[in-house]
């Protein structure tokens, strides 16, 4: 097999496992027969279970197949600027309590609104892992980069619009007002007017930490990844 089609075998079994077992039919069989804890630390293992090899099987292949185009300096010099940004928001998003996450879910603790990032999308996270695929893509040429970064990309898509529906059909009110209150697509909610930009809600050690962080893994990304095109 192609490295190509081995790294989109491994994404599409990370993917799969990933969406069919938190689909409400599954998820809700295997909460009620292992329990909250018990589904969670099962939907961890499987996910280390399928992503630990996709990284491995990319670093293995990595700059294999077809080159689809030249990158120059224009597009590195985008490519870097995506992963500020890309540090920036998942940075923001880890600081920033949401009532979709799994520590929500665990401890009832539900945030009654929207606070800074969430404002402009209610999935940050999601917004910053396809920020790291795009760049990435942009950077990398190759057939395996692309299929590899742009995974990122396309499960960051499909997870958050899977997270939604399950999370409207299973989630509490807060759950709900919450989705009504923000938007799947950045900047949405605040062009309709059902948000603000408050920068103030910001937290600025996330913001400067996750700018020093892209410069310390800037300055070593040559000796740990094979360079700033890798």
């Amino acid at each position: 097999m192609k490295p190509e089609m081995t790294i989109l075998f491994w994404w599409l079994l990370f993917a799969g496992t990933h969406i069919i077992g938190s689909s409400v039919p599954v998820r809700t069989r295997l909460i009620r027969a292992l329990g909250l804890r018990g589904f969670k630390g099962l939907y961890t293992v499987v996910a280390l279970a399928t992503f630990v090899p996709l990284f491995y099987v990319y670093f293995a292949n990595k700059h294999a197949g077809t080159a689809l185009f030249n990158p120059g300096e224009g597009l590195r010099l985008v490519a870097q600027g995506l992963m500020l940004l890309a540090f920036v928001v998942l940075a923001q998003g880890l600081a920033t309590p949401s009532p979709l996450t799994t520590q929500a879910e665990m401890t009832g603790a539900f945030p009654d609104r929207a606070r800074g990032i969430q404002r402009i999308t209610r999935h940050p996270l999601n917004l910053g892992f396809a920020l790291f695929g795009l760049a990435h893509c942009l950077a990398n040429p190759n057939a395996s980069d692309w299929i590899f970064f742009g995974g990122f990309v396309v499960y960051a898509v499909i997870s958050a619009l899977h997270q939604d529906r399950r999370t409207w059909a299973t989630g509490p009110d807060a759950v709900r007002q919450f989705q009504e209150q923000t938007s799947f697509v950045p900047f949405a909610a605040i062009l309709f007017g059902q948000q603000r930009l408050a920068l103030r809600e910001f937290s600025q050690s996330a913001l400067w930490a996750s700018v020093a962080l892209f410069f310390v893994v800037r300055h070593f990304h040559g000796r740990l990844f094979g360079g700033l095109e890798g």
